[in-house]
């Protein structure tokens, strides 16, 4: 099974699981609490039926929304809802959550009746679930959308302040950017290039996804994407850098279809000390400075110099001393040393390939 498809299976059955059994506590609470009224004579039936009631609620309506973001929302099928507008993609998202709410609210009733609850139907209870629901699906599309809008975990960042005051992070940095990307844009004219970024930033989102990454910043035609620095992140930042290229190459018909060119991308990895912090004032925005951010940059460039689309740092092999080859599908290839500009000593650098299989 793709092992992207296993996690979202996984995701899935815990996030219903966890609902479901929120539901059971919400639904026993408000009999205990005398929200069903009844007649009192049968307080460990109403309990279980309330109890029932709540896990369908809240394991259908859990269930149903995140098999549709996971396998339609955020998947190929789903694109032309995130080429939406912001209004238009919040509107239609708050909508779909609205319709999958009530249907749970009204399955609940339905199968579960119990003895003094209301049923579900046009009166006063119902109209006050509706609201409910109506400002709930409007305040979680709301944040969803603006968390995609900033990016990954940015939004939650911001509102919880963890970098109001800048702090140093060791941090795994995977740069990348689109080989020949003036040529490029000449060719095709500045709308189509455009176009052919967006498709190059959306299919590299999967495997930094995959790879438990993060996207931090787009700049012109480079990506810039980090984790928190581990040995095992070490590694997923190289695998994920493989892995961008094979994506690109495996929709090489879409692009060749689209734009008569299939891009190719030149990246370096290194790891080091990152200040993360807020700056602006009208405008604010997490920015990540040091010298391990002006490093890879240099690294980047240096791929063209070494004719190389990979390079990464002795800072991120050592992750795993004593090896030259951390995987046996990479070969890894020596280099020397590189001077980078503003560092007083050059940095030892390997270039990292999958193997070819044997023919």
């Amino acid at each position: 099974m793709d092992k992207r498809l296993r996690s979202a299976i996984v995701a899935c059955i815990r996030i219903s699981v966890i609902a479901a059994l929120i539901g059971a506590v919400f639904g026993m609470g408000i009999v205990l609490a005398g929200g069903d009224t009844g007649d009192g004579g049968d307080l460990p039936g109403r309990l279980l039926r309330s109890a029932l009631r709540g896990i369908w609620i809240g394991g259908f309506i859990a269930s149903v929304l995140v098999t549709v973001e996971f396998f339609y929302v955020n998947a190929p099928a789903g694109q032309w809802l995130r080429n939406l507008a912001f209004s238009a993609y919040l509107a239609t998202r708050t909508l779909l959550y609205l319709v999958v709410i009530l249907a749970g609210i009204w399955s609940g009733a339905t199968f579960f009746e119990v003895s003094g609850a209301s049923s579900f139907g046009w009166n006063g209870e119902t109209l006050v679930q509706l609201g409910f629901s109506l400002l709930f699906s409007l305040a979680i599309n709301f944040a969803m959308a603006v968390n995609r809008l900033l990016g990954q975990a940015v939004f939650w960042n911001f509102l919880t302040g963890r970098y109001h005051r800048p702090v140093i992070e060791r941090r795994v940095l995977l740069f990348v950017d689109l080989v020949g990307s003036t040529r490029t844009a000449e060719a095709i004219g500045d709308l189509a290039f455009h176009g052919l970024l967006s498709d190059v930033y959306r299919d590299l989102t999967g495997p930094v996804i995959d790879h438990g990454g993060t996207i931090d910043k787009y700049v012109g035609d480079e990506m810039i994407t980090s984790w928190r620095d581990s040995p095992a992140s070490r590694l997923a930042a190289i695998r994920c850098g493989l892995d961008f290229q094979q994506v690109l190459d495996d929709a090489a018909p879409r692009y060749r279809d689209r734009y008569g060119v299939v891009p190719r991308l030149r990246g370096a990895i290194h790891a080091g000390p990152v200040v993360i912090g807020e700056m602006g004032d009208a405008r604010q925005e997490i920015v990540y400075l040091g010298d391990a951010m002006n490093t890879t940059a240099r690294l980047v460039y240096h791929c063209r110099d070494r004719d190389r689309a990979l390079l990464v740092s002795a800072a991120v092999l050592s992750a795993d001393p004593g090896r030259n080859h951390p995987d046996p599908d990479w070969s890894v290839e020596a280099l020397g040393t590189t001077p980078v500009r503003g560092r007083s000593q050059p940095i030892p650098i390997f270039a990292i390939a999958r193997r070819q299989p044997a023919r």
